[in-house]
């Protein structure tokens, strides 16, 4: 393939609904990359985009350009949207949506034909073969996952074992095992209700292998039938199916073995409550445990005949299994001495037709306080701001940025004296509510004292249970409050089992042993590694949802993830998981986002061509290839510390693979994922200054040197005509620097570069700050040796010139805040990286470095946005911090 420009050196405009379906829908889909085990930066969308723009020759007019983007993200279209509104009134509103290309995800079937024709216009633009492209920073996977999507030969790389664990399932173990099918073991076959789903997704296999119950009596009752015998045998399934098998195994081993910790009760009332008959109100009755761990409703109701339960007016005993407990932090008070619970906020559920809200008062002798629940909360206010205001006042908890209100005293226990009672070890819990499942939905109760005692009783087994386990309870020690991210060691959190309730502790260690007792003779070995690593991932994101971290979203009744964000705060009120019963965040609900992940990755994979999963540093040689086209998204300086916070996650695999007969063991033998390794001067790539002594300036230097030693590996390995393609996004002018000195001195050159809007403005990052909402794709080819340097009055002005007709662009499309000062960066660079070096014309022997040249780009881009300023045309002034 010749030097032809590639369509992403040029006009690339995707508008944003053409990426409107990027976040929710990938997790609607059960993407592996946004399980949070590894949280994917890019959205799926944004990488499809950006993959076809850098593989496909630029068509050569501005016209065919817009037809082809057309072809890649569909034609906006302004559809008229009606919404009723809380007081009934109808509300017309005007919405862009997309029709047409092949950036949704749902949408694969009705646009298959466009995609097929975006795969052969690759080969094509290659000589009829299967380009070949590298991520030597995967991460989750998901630009590799797009590049397999479009029929490229892909090899994905990472340094961290998470990484690398999530890639193997995200893209390895779906191409290895697609198309091929394996008998369900025999364990799964007396499960009705699982296998009933089965024969419903494989209507084929009914009559032609081992029937169900349900199927036995239709047979019995059909004359047509009656020759249909069973079998006996396994109907076979494929991959997906199988990880629902022994997820399901998994499961039920861990239920009977956790379901005392975990009590359901029952309340004596009828199923019809609007026409009940009468009848008197009766304490809440523990409801026993059948032998498989499941609570028996039955046995309650054993002495009311079935003439009386027939009648949905009659009380009687109805199981609510429970979906969470809800707890609070607890300190003493330096005044008092009452035990003062650690509270946000004091609303359970706060929607407009449900308002619930945990109620406080000092005890009779105020040494702690009495909750209460108090359903239907009025709302009072005469508009949208007073009824806010209102509900603040109501449900405002004891703490506050200040610290925390005694509800006994009139004292306030300071951060400060928050924070010396955890680095004492003297930060308690104490259970507030129960949320439980009901058949109207869910409900609030105070905690009963067996359900404490059930939650406290989890201690005493956890000695037991992790003697069983390599390496014991998870006791490697916690990244100091230094790191980046890392707030909880403040408050005198040390370990990574700190994070957890015994309970939760118990929970977890229970589906670490059962994974690790999946039988070694059930299946091919190739079947097994990817059934293990699935169930690891399942318990992993499981774990996700089961740590003091998480918190209750009164606004949609339901728990949410420790990795809300990328960091690991404190939190004082928190939630815990009943991780065996049908919850969202549960086991059983994991296997199901996992299944469904492999049931679409199956069927991309069936043609897919050729992955390599690579677990090692981006510095490292990559042996034997030479690639077309690197496409990746390096660390973003010293914006996230990945490996610290993957850690959470390696602890528990390290647990789980442990003496595995497979690779799979050899990437947790550590006790912790690879941080900086300064005998090698090589590691993961992060300013963090806690990894070198606190010395900020040997962090700096060991990012520089490892970026540029990374770009210069992918020099080696790129092919002449090839493009790099480096996603970044970061407000600080040092990490733009970092990163660009890093680009020229491994003799790349930027030869164009788009903005794409991919960040969630909901996500919690960008709520009340200025986060970065678009990152900045940067299209590199290798530098012409004949360049050896230039001047910098020369740079200066071809880069006012480039940026110019580049800065009306971007502000006419919308672009503004910190995303508006670094969109300007990439066409700037194109005037600077051209050279090696830049000299000053007034002063000879010195140079302009990346920093100077970075400098007279801002005040352009600051003197450009005051001039719209003046003549009215703003809506939003990039933020200072950025220049």
């Amino acid at each position: 393939m010749n030097d032809t420009p590639r369509l992403i050196e040029h006009a690339f405009p995707l508008k944003q609904a053409s990426l409107d379906s990027v976040h929710e829908k990938n997790v609607r889909h059960g993407h592996i990359s946004t399980l949070h085990i590894w949280p994917a930066r890019r959205p799926l969308a944004a990488c499809r985009a950006a993959l076809i723009a850098t593989l496909l020759p630029d068509p050569g007019t501005p016209e065919k350009r817009q037809e082809l983007c057309e072809k890649i993200g569909g034609k906006v279209v302004k559809k008229i949207e009606k919404k009723k509104m809380p007081n009934g009134q109808i509300v017309e509103r005007e919405k862009e949506i997309t029709e047409g290309g092949i950036l949704h995800w749902g949408r694969e079937t009705e646009n298959k034909e466009t995609l097929d024709w975006f795969r052969k216009e690759i080969r094509k633009a290659y000589g009829g073969r299967a380009p070949k492209v590298l991520d030597p920073f995967a991460g989750g996977g998901a630009i590799p996952l797009e590049a397999m999507r479009l029929g490229c030969e892909v090899t994905a790389s990472d340094i961290n074992p998470v990484a690398w664990l999530i890639l193997k399932c995200t893209l390895e173990y779906p191409q290895k095992l697609a198309g091929k099918t394996h008998p369900l073991p025999d364990f799964i076959l007396e499960n009705e209700e699982f296998m009933n789903a089965f024969y419903k997704a494989h209507p084929h296999l009914v009559g032609r292998t081992k029937q169900t119950k349900r199927q036995k009596q239709e047979f019995e009752e059909d004359l047509f039938l009656n020759d249909k015998k069973d079998s006996g045998r396994a109907p076979k399934a494929n991959l997906a199916w199988h990880v629902r098998a022994w997820g399901q195994w998994v499961l039920d081993q861990a239920r009977k073995e956790l379901a005392p910790y975990y009590p359901t009760y029952a309340e004596f009332e009828p199923l019809d409550k609007k026409n009940p008959r009468p009848y008197e109100k009766q304490p809440l009755k523990l409801v026993p445990i059948n032998d498989d761990g499941t609570p028996n409703i039955d046995a309650l109701n054993n002495d009311f005949s079935k003439e009386y339960l027939a009648d949905k007016r009659n009380p009687r005993w109805i199981a609510k299994p429970t979906v969470a407990y809800l707890w609070a932090r607890t300190v003493t008070c330096k005044n008092c001495r009452a035990t003062l619970p650690l509270l946000k906020t004091r609303w359970l559920c706060k929607k407009d037709k449900k308002r619930v809200l945990l109620t406080m008062e000092p005890n009779a002798d105020k040494t702690g306080v009495v909750f209460g629940i108090q359903n239907n909360v009025p709302a009072k206010g005469g508009n949208t701001a007073q009824k806010r205001e209102h509900d603040k006042r109501i449900g405002a908890g004891t703490m506050s940025r200040s610290g925390a209100k005694c509800p006994c005293c009139p004292t306030i226990m300071t951060m400060d004296d928050i924070r010396l009672e955890g680095q004492a070890g003297r930060l308690g819990e104490t259970m507030t509510a129960v949320a439980v499942e009901t058949l109207s939905g869910k409900q609030y109760r105070l905690p009963i004292y067996q359900e404490v005692e059930a939650a406290e009783g989890a201690r005493e087994k956890l000695n037991i249970l992790f003697d069983l386990i390599p390496f014991g309870i998870p006791d490697e020690p916690l990244p100091t409050k230094e790191a980046l991210g890392f707030r909880i060691p403040l408050y005198g959190f040390r370990k990574w089992s700190s994070l957890f309730s015994p309970r939760q502790l118990l929970a977890i260690g229970t589906l670490v042993q059962v994974i690790r007792r999946i039988p070694s003779d059930a299946m091919p070995i190739v079947w097994k590694d990817a059934i293990t690593a699935y169930l690891a991932v399942i318990c992993d994101k499981t774990t996700d949802y089961n740590s003091t971290i998480c918190t209750w979203h009164n606004s949609g009744e339901k728990i949410g993830h420790t990795f809300a964000r990328f960091a690991l705060p404190i939190t004082w009120d928190w939630t815990e998981l009943c991780v065996t019963n049908r919850v969202g965040g549960g086991f059983e609900a994991q296997i199901d986002w996992v299944a469904r992940y492999i049931e679409h990755a199956l069927v991309r994979d069936c043609d897919s061509t050729s992955i390599e999963i690579l677990r090692q540093s981006s510095t490292s040689i990559y042996d034997g290839i030479k690639v077309d086209a690197i496409i990746t998204d390096p660390p973003y300086y010293d914006a996230i510390s990945y490996s610290d916070l993957m850690d959470f996650f390696f602890v528990w695999l390290r647990r789980i693979f442990s003496d595995y007969p497979s690779l799979l063991s050899e990437a947790f033998l550590q006790s912790k994922s690879p941080k900086w390794d300064h005998e090698r001067n090589d590691g993961e790539l992060i300013d963090d200054n806690s990894r070198h002594g606190g010395d900020r300036i040997k962090s700096k230097i060991a990012y520089e040197e490892g970026m540029f030693h990374s770009f210069q590996s992918c020099y080696n390995v790129l092919k002449a005509d090839g493009r790099l393609v480096i996603v970044f996004a970061h407000k600080k002018p040092d990490g733009w620097e970092s990163l660009v000195s890093a680009i020229i001195r491994a003799g790349f050159t930027v030869d164009g570069s788009w903005p794409i809007q991919t960040e969630m403005g909901t996500r919690m990052r960008a709520m009340s700050s200025a986060a970065l909402a678009s990152s900045v794709w940067l299209i590199c080819k290798k530098r012409s040796e004949a360049m050896r340097f230039g001047w910098d009055s020369q740079v200066l002005k071809e880069m006012q010139r480039n940026i110019q007709v580049k800065l009306r662009e971007f502000w006419d499309a919308g672009i503004r805040g910190p995303d508006f000062i670094w969109a300007a960066t990439g066409p700037a660079l194109e005037a600077y990286g051209k050279y090696p070096v830049v000299k000053k014309a007034d002063e000879p022997g010195k140079v302009m470095t990346v920093s100077e040249f970075l400098t007279h780009v801002r005040r352009l881009v600051l003197d450009f946005v005051v001039g719209r300023v003046l003549s009215g045309d703003e809506d939003q002034v990039p933020d200072d911090s950025a220049a």
